[in-house]
């Protein structure tokens, strides 16, 4: 397994009252080399606090963060520099991705040389990711000579700049028009297959669910389904939606269903050759 968050919580103090804000209430996600994911879900759900703690920039309040079978939650303040270079980032906002007086080629190169790197070849090497992301003859425009949509490929660009295991994209197309957000679609879905660089975007665009291997709902600090797309001559179906079941045998019911039968407290759980049923229980009182 390439990641395993396990039993994650993540809380931030209020500064009104003294209040505490649970950000994520127990989360457990595992994720293969190669697997391109999506977690949707609404604003405040907790996307954006998940891939910041998987980027290292942050740290759980419990639970473990697991990297190749390392401890992510004990790693050394070097150790964590050598683990960020493993990790590329897409922020929805251009101006959080890149620096408005460079040119995109210097964009890209500025990761490599924050690392250390100083060879005769970063520009090549740099020219050449832009010309996989479609910028050939773009090279030295700076952001404000380019559209929402290149200025998002050169952010593409530079997170692929030090050759990441993994590239977490955090609403990359909240500021894009649909041609645009489907682009960017199309490029994350190359980058997978052609590099087996392990994506994870958060988003509430439905839209990327059918890009991935797998796509999970998040509400309230939590995942609550799973769903899992696949290809019948040519046509993208969707497999039947399952709900996440946590290490403690929590889980969340689909909004749908809590819906369908309003006012449900309890459910009675009941094995049947190997399969589990969850059937609408009234706890009857006594006359």
């Amino acid at each position: 397994m390439l990641l395993d968050c396990k039993d994650i919580i993540k809380i931030y103090p209020s500064s009104s009252e003294g209040l505490s804000f649970p950000a994520l209430r127990g989360l457990n996600l595992s994720i293969r080399k190669g697997e391109l994911i999506s977690i949707i879900g609404p604003s405040g759900a907790g996307k954006s606090t998940l891939l910041r703690l998987i980027s290292g920039f942050d740290q759980p309040s419990s639970g473990e963060i697991w990297f190749n079978g390392k401890l992510l939650n004990k790693f050394t303040h070097k150790d964590l520099l050598d683990y960020r270079e493993k990790v590329g980032i897409v922020n929805q906002e251009p101006k959080d991705n890149l620096v408005w007086g460079l040119s995109a080629v210097n964009n890209v190169m500025l990761p490599m040389r924050y690392v250390g790197k100083f060879d005769r070849k970063l520009k090549e090497r740099a020219k050449k990711i832009l010309k996989r992301l479609g910028l050939e003859g773009k090279e030295h425009r700076k952001p404000s000579q380019l559209s929402g949509g290149e200025q998002q490929r050169v952010a593409i660009a530079i997170a692929l700049a030090n050759e990441p295991q993994i590239l977490l994209a955090d609403e990359p197309t909240g500021e894009l028009d649909s041609f645009s957000t489907y682009e960017i679609i199309d490029y994350f879905k190359q980058i997978n297959k052609e590099f087996g660089i392990t994506i994870i975007a958060a988003t509430h665009d439905k839209r990327f669910s059918k890009l991935s291997d797998k796509t999970y709902k998040i509400q309230d600090g939590r995942l609550t389904t799973q769903q899992i797309y696949f290809k019948t001559g040519g046509i993208i179906d969707l497999s039947e939606e399952s709900v996440v079941v946590d290490s403690h045998g929590n889980l969340r019911l689909p909004i749908s269903v809590i819906e369908k039968f309003k006012g449900l407290t309890s459910v009675k759980v009941t094995i049947e050759n190997d399969e589990i049923k969850l059937i609408p229980y009234e706890i009857k009182k006594s006359s």
